[in-house]
């Protein structure tokens, strides 16, 4: 029979438990990076149109119709047309966009990672 000192390092149970958690995590990381990366790619599209000086004045058909063109650029496939609204700001000759949407992700058999987004960026002002 071994004494404690003897003993050291993790038995193979918890070598698999490890492993499978670190597993899991790689995989919810590889689910939700691309995820990610498009949100941060609709946030550029609409800063830039912030800043887009030929933009001030201009229609909300006119933004609306940038936007929609500026997302098939980027290949932005998540965004649908009910996932963000234009409206008139009051005072100013600008529209907000106001972004609220969710993209899903299964993870493992019924388990699914959701990730929820919200922007709201003033336009043509």
């Amino acid at each position: 029979m071994q004494t404690m000192k003897k003993q050291h390092g993790m038995s193979m149970l918890s070598w698999i438990a490890v492993i499978s958690l670190a597993i899991l995590l790689g995989t919810a990381a590889l689910r939700l990076i691309p995820v990610y990366l498009e949100f941060y790619s609709i946030v550029s599209i609409l800063d830039d149109m912030q800043k887009d000086k030929s933009l001030q004045g201009a229609s909300k058909q006119t933004l609306n119709t940038t936007f929609t063109k500026r997302l098939d650029i980027n290949n932005i496939r998540n965004l649908k047309k009910g996932d963000y609204k234009v409206n008139k700001v009051k005072g100013k000759n600008a529209y907000a966009f106001q972004l609220s949407y969710e993209v899903r992700r299964s993870l493992v058999g019924n388990l699914s990672l959701v990730a929820t987004f919200n922007r709201s960026v003033e336009v043509g002002g």
